[in-house]
C-alpha cells in the first residue's frame, strides 16, 4: 500500500494533519487572491476521480484542484463502466493501475471500499467517503473551517446533530476533533444513533464493521435534546438526513424530525452570538434547517466549499508529494 494514501483519518499522522491544514491555508489564500491562474504545482501528474456514489461537492472541489493545480484529472462513474458490469475493486484497480494514474480519488458504498481498492493499486488512494465508513477529507476540510475562526482547540464545544447511524461525516469528525481537544457532543434520535454512542461514559466509534463495545476512547457525550446543549456551543454541525441508506422504519415523518432537530428561527435565537452553523451539504431543506439558517451571518455552509477546494488542493500536493509553488 502506498505511504501516500488517506483511507481513514486515524492512519493519518497528526503531524500531516496539521501541515494539511497549514497548507489549505496557503491554498485558500491563493484562491482568493484569484487562483484562477493556474498553478504548476502539479504538472506532469494526473488525477483519476473514481466515483461509485453520487457527488458534487466533493467530486468537483478535488477536479478544480486539480486543474488549479496543473494535473491531467479525469472523471470516471460506476455508471457507464465496468463496475456497474459488476467488475471487482481488486479487478478495477489491476486495470486502472496499468494506465498509470498517479493518484486515485474514489467514493463507494461500502464502507471498506478505499482500503480494498488500495491494496491493489499502487499508488495514492484517497478515500472520497465510503458508504457508512469514512469521510476522511470531509473531516480534514470541517477542522480547517473551525481552525479559521479559531475553534480548532481545546475546550471548543461542538454538537454533531442529525442522522448519526448513517454518517460517515461524524465518524471521522469524531476521530479528528478529539485530537485538537475539541469537546464533541453527539445529537440524535436513539432510533438514528449508534447504540455504543448512547451506552454510557467510556465508549467511543467503533471502526468501520468493529463490534460495538467498550473501547479505550475518552468519554463520548451524546445527548437526544438539543434545546438543552444549544447556548453553551461554539459551533453546531448539521449532518443530513440520508434517506437512500435507511431500511426503513427509522424515521418516522420528517416535521417530527425537523421540530426536534432542525435549525429554526427558534433555534438561532438560542445560539450564542459568535457560534457557527455548519453542514456537510447537501441539505434538505426545511428537515435539517430551515430559510432562516442560510441568510444567518454565523452559517458557513458555502464557506465550507471553499474550504473544501482548498484543502483538497492541499491533499493532492501530499499525497503526489509535490511542494506548492505559490
Amino acid at each position: 500500500m502506498h505511504p501516500r494514501c488517506l483511507l481513514s483519518i486515524t492512519a493519518l499522522p497528526q503531524a500531516d494533519a496539521e501541515q494539511l491544514l497549514l497548507n489549505a491555508g496557503r491554498c485558500v489564500s491563493w484562491i482568493q487572491r484569484g487562483g484562477q491562474l493556474k498553478s504548476s504545482s502539479l504538472r506532469g501528474t494526473s488525477t483519476l476521480l473514481l466515483f461509485a456514489e453520487n457527488s458534487t461537492r466533493t467530486r468537483v472541489s478535488f477536479e478544480l484542484a486539480g486543474k488549479l493545480l496543473g494535473s491531467d484529472t479525469i472523471n470516471i462513474s460506476s455508471k457507464g463502466s465496468s463496475i456497474e458490469k459488476g467488475e471487482s475493486l481488486r479487478d478495477t484497480a489491476m486495470t486502472l493501475a496499468a494506465m498509470h494514474f498517479s493518484c486515485v480519488v474514489m467514493r463507494h458504498e461500502a464502507a471498506d471500499s478505499a482500503e480494498h481498492f488500495a491494496r491493489w493499486y499502487p499508488g495514492p488512494v484517497l478515500n472520497a467517503g465510503a458508504g457508512r465508513g469514512e469521510h476522511p477529507t470531509q473531516a480534514l476540510l470541517d477542522a480547517f473551517t473551525l481552525q479559521r475562526h479559531g475553534l480548532l482547540r481545546p475546550g471548543a464545544k461542538l454538537a454533531i446533530v442529525g442522522d448519526l447511524t448513517h454518517s460517515r461525516v461524524a465518524r471521522s469528525n469524531l476521530a479528528l476533533l478529539a485530537r485538537f481537544g475539541v469537546e464533541v457532543t453527539l445529537v440524535g434520535p436513539p432510533n438514528l444513533t449508534p447504540s455504543a454512542w448512547r451506552v454510557g461514559a467510556g465508549l467511543g466509534p467503533p471502526a468501520p464493521g468493529a463490534s460495538e463495545k467498550a473501547g479505550q476512547d475518552p468519554p463520548l457525550r451524546w445527548t437526544p435534546d438539543l434545546d438543552s446543549i444549544l447556548p453553551e456551543l461554539d459551533a453546531v454541525m448539521l449532518l443530513r438526513v440520508q434517506h437512500e441508506r435507511m431500511a426503513g422504519g427509522e424515521m418516522s415523518t420528517q416535521d417530527e424530525y425537523s421540530k426536534l432537530y432542525g435549525m429554526n428561527r427558534r433555534r438561532l435565537g438560542m445560539l450564542r452570538s459568535d457560534a457557527l452553523i455548519m453542514h456537510p451539504g447537501p441539505v434538505n431543506r426545511g428537515v435539517e434547517a430551515g430559510e432562516d439558517v442560510f441568510s444567518d451571518p454565523r452559517c458557513v455552509i458555502n464557506e465550507q466549499v471553499e474550504s473544501g477546494l482548498a484543502l483538497r488542493a492541499a491533499l493532492l500536493a501530499w499525497a503526489l508529494e509535490r511542494e506548492l509553488d505559490f
